[in-house]
C-alpha cells in the first residue's frame, strides 16, 4: 500500500472526523556518497520521472502538538517528490539517508544544509526527499526548515497552502514552534515559507537563528535538521549561514552545473564540513545497482 498517499489521506480524514493513513512523495535525484570522495547517483532528470517512496508514516497524532497541513498529492508527482515504494529512486535516497545517518552519527552532527552553487539543480526536491527517507526509519525524526528567502519552494512543491511562514519568526510576531506543522509525511516536520525577502542575510545571521536551531534539535528531537538554502552563488544568505550548521551537502545538475561553479562553490565551501555531494538529473544510465 502507498504508505505516503494513506498518510496524506489520514491526516485529511483526521481533520473531517474520520480515521486518518499515512503519506506519499516523488523525485528525480542521484545520492552521494559521503565522505573525501563523493559517489554520483541518479537523481532522476533525463529519466521518467521517478517516483520515491517514503518511509512508513507512523501516527500523526504528534508528541509535540504541532498542528497538522494537508499536503496536494498532484504536486507530488509533478515536483518528483518520493511517492510510494515502487518508485525506482527510492533506493537512491535510501543509501544517500544511510550513508548521511552514519557519517552524521559519528560526527555528532544534527544540522545539515542543502545547497547547490546555482538555481535549478534540484536541492529543494533533493531536500524534501531526504527529509522523507530519513524520517521513514525508525527513531529518525527530521525537520525541514526553507530558508531559501530568493525562492522559497518546498510548500509549493508540496502543494501545502497558506502554511505559516518561517519569516513571521525571524520578524519577531511569533515563537519558532508556532511556525512548526506537520506535513502528513512520516516522522517529518517542517517549518515553510511562501515570501521574499533580501534581508535574508540579517535574519540568518541573528540570535533567532540559534533559537530556530535550537528548539528543531533539542526540543523537536531531530536526528537530522535540514535547511534548503538559496544558491551559493548570486547571494550572502547561505554563505552568512553556513558557520551555523555542522555540515553540507552539494547538488549538482547533471549537465547543467558548470565546472567553473562548482570549483568557486568548494572555494565558499572552504571551512565548512561537505558531507557529500548529489549528482541530480542524471542519465538513468549513471544509476548503479539498477537491478535492485
Amino acid at each position: 500500500m502507498d504508505r505516503i498517499r494513506n498518510a496524506v489521506t489520514r491526516a485529511r480524514q483526521k481533520r473531517e472526523g474520520h480515521r486518518p493513513d499515512a503519506p506519499s512523495v516523488e523525485t528525480a535525484v542521484a545520492p552521494a556518497q559521503p565522505g573525501p570522495e563523493p559517489a554520483k547517483y541518479r537523481a532522476g532528470a533525463g529519466a521518467p520521472a521517478a517516483r520515491a517512496v517514503r518511509a512508513p508514516a507512523p501516527a500523526v497524532s504528534d508528541d509535540l502538538g504541532l498542528p497538522e497541513v494537508e499536503c496536494d498529492l498532484e504536486h507530488f508527482a509533478r515536483n518528483r517528490i518520493i511517492a510510494n515504494e515502487q518508485d525506482p529512486v527510492l533506493n537512491a535516497y535510501r543509501v544517500l539517508r544511510t550513508r548521511i545517518l552514519q557519517r552524521m552519527d559519528a560526527e555528532g552532527w544534527r544540522t545539515m544544509a542543502v545547497v547547490s552553487p546555482g538555481s535549478g539543480a534540484g536541492k529543494t526536491v533533493t531536500a524534501i526527499n531526504l527529509a522523507i527517507a530519513l524520517s521513514t526509519k525508525a527513531g529518525s525524526r527530521a525537520t525541514l526548515i526553507d530558508l531559501d528567502f530568493y525562492r522559497p519552494s518546498v510548500a509549493r512543491y508540496l502543494g501545502i497552502k497558506n502554511a505559516p511562514s518561517v519569516l513571521d519568526f525571524f520578524e519577531g510576531k511569533c515563537s519558532f514552534r508556532d511556525v512548526a506543522v506537520r506535513p502528513g509525511l512520516s516522522d517529518v516536520i517542517l517549518a515553510a515559507n511562501e515570501r521574499v525577502t533580501r534581508r535574508g542575510a540579517e535574519h540568518l545571521t541573528s540570535s533567532r537563528a540559534d533559537e530556530m536551531i535550537d528548539t528543531a534539535v533539542n526540543e523537536f528531537d531531530s536526528r537530522a535538521v535540514i535547511f534548503d538554502m538559496s544558491p551559493l552563488l548570486g547571494c550572502d544568505d547561505t554563505l552568512a549561514f553556513l558557520p551555523k550548521v555542522d555540515c553540507v551537502l552539494v547538488v549538482a545538475a547533471s549537465g547543467e552545473t558548470r565546472t567553473q561553479e562548482l570549483k568557486e562553490a568548494k572555494r565558499i565551501l572552504g571551512k565548512s564540513n561537505i558531507i557529500g555531494t548529489v549528482l541530480n538529473k542524471a542519465p538513468s544510465a549513471f544509476m548503479p545497482n539498477q537491478y535492485y
